[in-house]
């Protein structure tokens, strides 16, 4: 039978239905129909076939053995159609990748840049999580993340991003210019994790700027550079953190950097869990990572 001679596809639809449930009724509900409309569509079908494809009873309907070679090869058809329509739009859909750094990488560098991650990668459903510890990650789990070190790091394939300085900033509002205004201002300590080796401490700021007979203990302590860099914002004293955290507090003012002096940092990485770096969203992701952050101009 040529494609031309092909039998119409309401009618065909219909009869997958009736010999699929074995009755015209539950076929109509299936289809949303009446069941005089799907006794419409037999009469149609049959009458295009030139045979009977189905035998009716008042108690039941079968299928003739023309009808069932019939509806062996349209249920075949239909359920390759119906394969084949859900992996395409299954590919239409937006991959979700699950990625996971700390709650300071994300809160000060990464949420204000997400419409703009979203507009560049439209295709990818990027799940955030957030842990200030290192996560296990793998394939159908957190599959990438943001790690702050040396690098690389065991059990995952890493990507240097960009090198990192830790300078001391505080509030305009403070009026800090010479190194000896650090005399009347409170010192604000970090003690949380994800800290360069060795830390970047007041003592080692000090003794870099030559700057002696400060307590560099004194001052209040937070337990991660979100609550630290907030803390200063608030102008609540001078607070030694990562160059990429506070980039965007700098360019909007409201920190400043009143000394030149620096310590070194470590470094950002994107890493994910090993036999997922070679995946097209993954690839995506790292390489969108690598622009953004390398467009620091610390790399």
């Amino acid at each position: 039978m040529s494609r031309s001679r092909l039998p119409p596809l309401s009618a065909l639809r219909a009869f997958e239905a009736v010999a699929r449930r074995a009755s015209f009724k539950a076929a109509a509900e299936d289809l949303s129909v009446t069941p005089t409309a799907i006794s419409h569509q037999i009469k149609l079908l049959e009458a295009y076939m030139g045979l009977r494809v189905l035998d009716r009873s008042p108690r039941a309907v079968a299928l003739t053995p023309q009808g069932k070679a019939l509806y062996e090869a349209v249920a075949a058809g239909f359920g390759e159609i119906e394969r084949v329509a859900a992996r395409l739009l299954a590919d239409m859909a937006p991959r979700t990748v699950t990625l996971s750094s700390t709650t300071a990488f994300l809160s000060h560098w990464l949420v204000p840049r997400l419409d703009t991650m979203r507009r560049a990668i439209p295709m990818i459903d990027l799940r955030l999580h957030t842990s200030n510890i290192t996560e296990d990650l793998r394939p159908g789990g957190i599959e990438a993340a943001i790690r702050y070190g040396r690098g690389p790091f065991p059990g995952v394939v890493t990507t240097f991003l960009c090198a990192d300085v830790m300078m001391p900033v505080c509030s305009p509002r403070l009026g800090l210019s010479l190194l000896d205004d650090l005399q009347h201002a409170n010192l604000i300590h970090i003690e949380g994790l994800n800290r360069p080796t060795p830390e970047p401490d007041w003592s080692q700021w000090c003794a870099r700027a030559g700057l002696a007979g400060i307590n560099t203990n004194a001052g209040p302590r937070f337990p991660d550079s979100l609550l630290a860099v907030q803390a200063a914002i608030a102008g609540q004293g001078v607070v030694i953190a990562s160059r990429v955290l506070l980039a965007d507090a700098l360019a909007a003012g409201l920190l400043v950097a009143p000394f030149s002096e620096q310590l070194a940092g470590d470094a950002y990485h994107f890493v994910c869990a090993v036999g997922v770096e070679m995946r097209a969203d993954i690839a995506t992701i790292r390489e969108w990572f690598q622009t953004a952050l390398g467009s620091n101009g610390l790399t």
